[in-house]
């Protein structure tokens, strides 16, 4: 049986407070509320707020979800993770210790007869010519390499303060943005032949049909708590509350 369920955007900090621990449990609950049904869990990046993976260090203040997504692998949840732009640096950990297959750029598969595409998003929008840019310098090895030379100690508050002035700017653009490009990126993905697309970045939930073709995007867990299932027959966006999922 066929429950695959798409989430994106949940920019999880390991930084305490408040706000940051009602998202933390909303996503725990979320994976309570499926795992006895999901068949596949499909990650379309920035999970995390900031992720960066030293060679014997990871941060440790999110151990708590790292065991619950751990234990449905055990369960046998079939777990994909996509880079976004605040999780890039995914390195080997969730491949080898977790059992969560990482994807660096995009994905493509079939399941149930529909073809999908999953792409988290960024720079695809023709004002984002600067971050293409800076996309390619911070997914550089080299570059990535000689942050390693920073104690995670330093390393990791760093990368955390530059993660949030960059979602602040995403969450401000929110209500202004043009969706176009993502529409006709999508729309060429179905000439290709795929059924359905799905993706993340602009924390906009949307869904955009064309024919028997859908295109998703995915929103956030900042504001919207949406996410997408696959029955084996229906794709289709929702919204979670633990009131309806208790």
């Amino acid at each position: 049986m066929i429950n695959a369920y798409f989430i994106s955007d949940a920019h999880l900090s390991c930084k305490a407070g408040d706000w940051e621990d009602q998202k933390h449990q909303k996503i725990r609950s979320f994976f309570k509320s499926i795992e006895q049904q999901a068949s596949h869990l499909y990650i379309v990046g920035d999970f995390f707020d900031f992720w960066f993976e030293y060679k014997y260090a990871i941060p440790k203040g999110h151990f708590t979800l790292l065991y619950e997504l751990k234990k449905l692998v055990d369960r046998g949840v079939e777990i994909h993770y996509l880079a976004g732009n605040h999780d890039f640096a995914l390195g080997t950990f969730f491949d080898q210790t977790m059992g969560i297959k990482t994807w660096p750029e995009e994905m493509n598969f079939e399941l149930g007869g529909k073809t999908f595409f999953l792409f988290h998003g960024d720079g695809l929008a023709r004002e984002d010519n600067s971050y293409r840019v800076l996309r390619r310098i911070l997914r550089s090895r080299f570059n990535q390499k000689i942050f390693r030379w920073l104690h995670p100690d330093l390393g990791i508050p760093l990368a955390r303060f530059i993660s949030g002035s960059s979602r602040k700017y995403t969450n401000q653009m929110n209500d202004t943005r043009d969706e176009s490009d993502y529409i006709k990126f999508a729309e060429e993905k179905f000439e290709q032949g795929f059924d359905y697309v799905l993706m993340g970045h602009r924390h906009n939930p949307l869904t955009h049909k064309k024919g028997e073709h859908i295109y998703l995007n995915l929103g956030d867990w900042l504001g919207h708590f949406t996410y997408a299932c696959f029955n084996g027959t229906e794709l289709a966006l929702h919204k979670y509350s633990e009131e309806n999922h208790g």
